[in-house]
């Protein structure tokens, strides 16, 4: 069962303070949304895990890459669909989860800072009613949280090691 191999690039972590608890209130904003995905299965199971794939490794936290492939798996999403988000060609994906992708992926690359680019906007509103696509935002959102404060926590831990 082989995967999309994990980020090469460097991790993302939080810059400051301040970028941690702006995180957590745009989270705190979302929390109906978040609650709505996860409680009330406002998204399939597939589509959350796609999103949650694309995103850690948009953040490049490879810990979390591995295992939301895994439950990716586990939920029925392919592994082309894996190495089709790894490589950045969505092409094999349905309309529906390319669509949550590409807005997930523009969101966590922004770093939530600036809306969605107007096509990737317009494209996503073709395939993701609006209910859908505030779920996608509070699972981007959730899991950009979670990466950074994973990728912050070890970078912190590699200082310490090394008596920075």
């Amino acid at each position: 069962m082989a995967v999309s191999a994990p980020p090469s690039r460097e991790p993302r972590t939080f810059a400051s303070p301040a970028e941690v608890l702006s995180s957590l209130a745009g989270i705190a904003y979302r929390a109906a949304p978040l609650a709505a995905t996860y409680l009330g299965g406002r998204l399939d199971p597939e589509l959350r895990e796609r999103v949650m794939v694309a995103v850690s490794r948009v953040n490049a936290c490879r810990g979390c890459t591995f295992v939301h492939e895994r439950w990716a798996l586990r939920t029925g999403v392919t592994t082309a669909d894996l190495e089709a988000i790894g490589l950045g060609e969505l092409g094999p994906l349905d309309q529906r989860s390319r669509a949550a992708v590409v807005y997930a992926t523009a969101r966590a690359e922004a770093g939530f800072r600036e809306a969605a680019p107007a096509d990737v906007a317009a494209a996503t509103a073709e395939h993701l009613t609006a209910r859908e696509l505030a779920a996608v935002e509070a699972v981007a959102r959730a899991m950009t949280l979670a990466n950074l404060s994973v990728s912050t926590a070890g970078a912190l831990a590699a200082r310490l090691r090394r008596g920075d």
